[in-house]
């Protein structure tokens, strides 16, 4: 199976949500999602936490002559100051299909490791387009750790803490809304020449009939030091 396949199996998968919790309809504005609240690893997302996919015409990305350097740091937490986020995070692999694993409940945050799919995502500190996913909201438990993602401005900080005590500052230039049957795929998590941090959520309508929302929310970032 074609990796865009996968992701986009994903993203759908990933976009399938309990019913949502307090959910609030939010202004189009900038990517996301993830299983059981969004699915916005479906492409990409259908990736997680109630929010998160982007998806396109055409998801299969092509491959570069430069991998996307293997992870070989260990992410601890994801700090958003403008937005009260300071929220552990776990590593997941993207499967050489394109399958993304979902964030496991309504406070995790993932952060995917792309290091099977040359060209895509990256690593804190070290290069390309550090990705990360997570809930809008979640099934009887209410608003989730992306709540407010849609409140990031151009300027805000975020900072990923590695284990080892590393701090790694990035700096928001972008938050949009996308649709993600029209955006392609490669835009949102492709490795960047910049070291560069995307955060991925759900945004938009919720359909109660098909369990998801039909919008992502992308914030987009880049190393300030």
């Amino acid at each position: 199976m074609p990796a865009g396949a996968g992701l986009l199996q994903t993203l759908r998968r990933l976009t399938r949500w309990p019913t949502p919790a307090g959910r609030r309809t939010l202004p189009l504005a900038a990517f996301a999602a993830l299983l059981a609240v969004c699915a916005f690893l479906a492409w990409i997302f259908a990736t997680a936490g109630g929010d998160g996919a982007r998806d396109s015409k055409t998801i299969a990305v092509a491959p570069t002559e430069t991998a996307t350097p293997t992870p070989v740091v260990q992410v601890e937490r994801l700090i958003i100051p403008a937005i009260n986020v300071d929220a552990s995070v776990t590593t997941k692999a993207v499967a050489e299909n394109g399958e993304m694993p979902s964030p496991d409940g309504p406070q995790d945050v993932i952060w995917y490791d792309f290091s099977a799919l040359p060209g895509l995502g990256g690593t804190p500190g070290i290069a390309g387009n550090t990705v990360f996913a997570g809930h809008v909201d979640y099934h009887d438990y209410g608003p989730a750790v992306f709540s407010n993602l849609r409140d990031v401005k151009e300027g805000d900080e975020i900072t990923v803490r590695l284990r080892d005590g590393t701090q790694y500052r990035y700096t928001a230039r972008s938050n949009r809304v996308i649709d993600p049957a029209a955006t392609p795929f490669n835009e949102i998590v492709a490795s960047t020449p910049e070291e560069s941090l995307t955060v991925i959520t759900c945004d938009g309508d919720f359909d109660p009939g098909t369990q998801t929302y039909d919008l992502r929310r992308i914030v987009w970032a880049v190393r300030a030091g």
